[in-house]
This record gives structure tokens, C-alpha cells and sequence, in this order.
């Protein structure tokens, strides 16, 4: 426990879940195809739609992340009351 505390002092405690094997292939294809659609219309438009999942994705991240942190908050509370 001191450690996870220590880490999250310290900001050194990192929450990214590794990559599996599976993962990495998904995301060697993915980019593939991001190249085809990037050949067959334009560089500023795949930009763009990159851009947009980027903001889509980074909200919906803290949104799990806030929700994590409530379900924490809510465990905590069950464990130390009554």
C-alpha cells in the first residue's frame, strides 16, 4: 500500500495497461487501413476525422476513469462504515 501511495505522490504511478500480443496487431492493421483511406482522399481529411476521434476518445477515457473513481470512492465508504 505505502508504494501505490509513494508512486502516486511522487506522480510516477502508471495507470496504462500494457499491450498484448493482439493489441499490437490490431493496431499494426488499423493503421494500414488508416493508410488506404489516407491514399484515397486526402491527408487533412483523415487529420481531421483523427482529430475528432481523438477528442471523442479522450472524453469517453475520463469518463471511465471518473466513473472508476466513484466506484472506488463508493467501496471505500461500504468498507469503513457501519
Amino acid at each position: 500500500m505505502n508504494d501505490i501511495l509513494r508512486a502516486l505522490f511522487d506522480d510516477d504511478y502508471n495507470i496504462t495497461p500494457k499491450r498484448d500480443k493482439k493489441q499490437r496487431e490490431l493496431d499494426e492493421t488499423l493503421c494500414a487501413e488508416w493508410n488506404k483511406v489516407r491514399d484515397a482522399l486526402s491527408v487533412e481529411f483523415v487529420d481531421y476525422l483523427l482529430t475528432l476521434e481523438a477528442e471523442r476518445s479522450d472524453r469517453q477515457n475520463f469518463w471511465y476513469y471518473q466513473a472508476g473513481f466513484r466506484l472506488g470512492a463508493q467501496l471505500m465508504l461500504e468498507a469503513l462504515g457501519d
